[in-house]
C-alpha cells in the first residue's frame, strides 16, 4: 500500500472510532454535523466521499478530538479507564463520559507539558503482588490506608485534604462532572497521568469517600487486572479492599477514637453521636458504622452495625440531619489549578486563544471577562511576572 492510500485508510480509520468512543451513531453525527442526511457521513467514513478541512474541523470538535488524532501516523490508543457503574448504566452515555473524561486529561497533560511541569504520582504506587493481597488483603488495605495517609500528611481530618494534597501536591487530574448511574472512574497512564473521575451530583461526603476509593485504584493500578476489578456493579475483592482502603485513609484510629470518646457518653455511643463522628470526619454514617465494627478494643460488631443501618429511625435522622448542612451546588468541574494553569499559559503566550476557550469550554469573546474573574489581569500579571 503506498504511503498516500495508507495515510487515507488511518483517516478513515479514526474517523469511525472517533464517533463510536464519542458515543454517536452515524444518524446522530451527521445531524449534529449540519449534514442533510447521514448518507454523506457514510460515504466520508467508507472513503467514497473526499472530508473537506472545514468537516473535518467540525468532526474534532464534535468528537473531542485534536486534528492531530486524525493526521498523525502515531498517535497512541486510548487507555481505558476504570468504571464504577450501575446494571442501568447506558453504553452510549459512558462512552460519551469516557471521551469527556479523557479530553480533559489530553488538555491537562499538554498544559503540563507546555509549562514544563513534572508528574509526582509514580512513587505512590505499591510495590505488592496480587499474592499479598490473597491471605490476608483487609489488613494489607487497611495497612495502606494509614501508610498512605501519613505519606499524604492528611492530618486528623483526610476528607477535608484529599482533594487538594492529590490535585496540586501530586498532581492528579480530577474532573467532576454530572452524572447519571456511575459513581466515578480513573485511569492511569505513562503519557497522560493520574485521572479521577467523581460524580459531582453526589452528596460531598459521598464525593470524599469515592475519591478515596479510586486512589486505591491508583496505587494498585498494576496489581490487579480490569476483570478481576470489574466496573462496579458487583462488589468483587479489589473493590472491597478498596472500601477498606478508603475508610482506613478518611477515619484514621487514633482520631477517630479520640473523637469517639468525646462525644460518647459514659461509654454509650447513641445514634446522633454516630451522625455527628460521620459530620465531623467528612463522610457516611454507614461508613463509620464499619470502621468502627472493624477497630480493635470497641465492642461495636458487624451485626450491630447492620441492625443500625437497616433501623428506619436511624435513616431518617440521618437524612434529616446531614442533608440539610448542604445547599444543592455542585463542585467546579474543572480544578483550579486546571484552571490556574491555562492562565499562566495564555498570559505568557505559550497557549493560543482559541485553545484557551476549548480547554475551559468558553466562548472566544468570554475569554477576557473569565481572566479578570481569575485574577489574571495583564497589567497585574506582568508585574507579578517580573518580580
Amino acid at each position: 500500500m503506498k504511503a498516500k492510500q495508507y495515510k487515507e485508510q488511518i483517516l478513515l480509520e479514526r474517523l469511525v472510532t472517533a464517533r463510536d468512543t464519542a458515543g454517536y451513531n452515524m444518524k446522530q453525527a451527521a445531524k449534529k454535523l449540519g449534514f442533510n442526511n447521514y448518507q454523506t457521513l457514510s460515504d466520508i467514513e467508507k472513503g467514497k466521499r473526499t472530508i473537506n478541512a472545514h468537516e473535518l474541523i467540525a468532526m474534532a470538535k464534535l468528537y473531542s478530538r485534536t486534528l492531530d488524532y486524525f493526521l498523525d501516523q502515531n498517535i497512541a490508543p486510548d487507555p481505558i479507564p476504570l468504571w464504577r457503574k450501575s446494571i442501568e448504566a447506558k453504553e452510549k452515555d459512558i462512552k460519551s463520559t469516557q471521551r469527556e473524561f479523557l479530553s480533559f486529561l489530553e488538555h491537562y497533560h499538554n498544559l503540563e507539558h507546555l509549562l514544563s511541569l513534572k508528574r509526582r504520582w509514580i512513587d505512590l504506587q505499591v510495590r505488592h503482588s496480587k499474592e499479598d493481597f490473597v491471605h490476608n488483603g483487609f489488613a494489607l488495605a487497611q495497612k495502606l490506608g494509614a501508610s498512605i495517609h501519613s505519606q499524604l500528611d492528611l492530618g486528623s481530618r483526610p476528607a477535608c485534604n484529599l482533594l487538594q494534597v492529590l490535585e496540586n501536591n501530586l498532581r492528579f487530574k480530577i474532573l467532576h462532572l454530572p452524572l447519571e448511574d456511575v459513581s466515578g472512574a480513573c485511569v492511569v497512564d505513562n503519557t497522560l497521568g493520574v485521572g479521577i473521575l467523581i460524580n459531582a451530583k453526589d452528596a460531598p461526603w459521598r464525593r470524599n469517600f469515592d475519591l478515596a476509593h479510586e486512589l486505591f485504584h491508583v496505587i494498585t493500578w498494576n496489581v490487579f487486572s480490569p476483570e478481576e476489578i470489574g466496573e462496579g456493579t458487583k462488589k468483587t475483592k479489589p473493590e472491597q479492599f478498596a472500601d477498606t482502603f478508603a475508610a482506613s485513609l478518611l477515619l484514621p484510629e487514633d482520631h477517630l477514637r479520640e473523637a469517639l470518646n468525646e462525644v460518647s457518653s459514659g461509654g454509650t455511643l447513641k445514634l446522633v453521636d454516630i451522625i455527628e463522628l460521620a459530620k465531623d470526619f467528612g463522610v457516611s454514617s454507614e461508613a463509620i458504622l464499619w470502621r468502627l465494627a472493624g477497630m480493635n478494643g470497641i465492642k461495636f460488631s458487624r451485626a450491630q452495625a447492620q441492625k443500625i443501618l437497616d433501623d428506619p429511625r436511624f435513616k431518617e435522622m440521618d437524612k434529616k440531619i446531614r442533608y440539610g448542612l448542604y445547599p444543592e451546588i455542585l463542585p467546579a468541574k474543572l480544578p483550579s489549578r486546571f484552571v490556574s494553569l491555562a492562565c499562566r499559559g495564555l498570559m505568557d503566550g505559550i497557549l493560543s486563544r482559541g485553545l484557551f476557550a476549548q480547554y475551559l469550554g468558553i466562548h472566544r469573546a468570554e475569554i477576557d471577562e473569565f481572566l479578570l474573574t481569575e485574577g489574571f489581569v495583564e497589567h497585574n500579571y506582568e508585574k507579578i511576572a517580573s518580580a
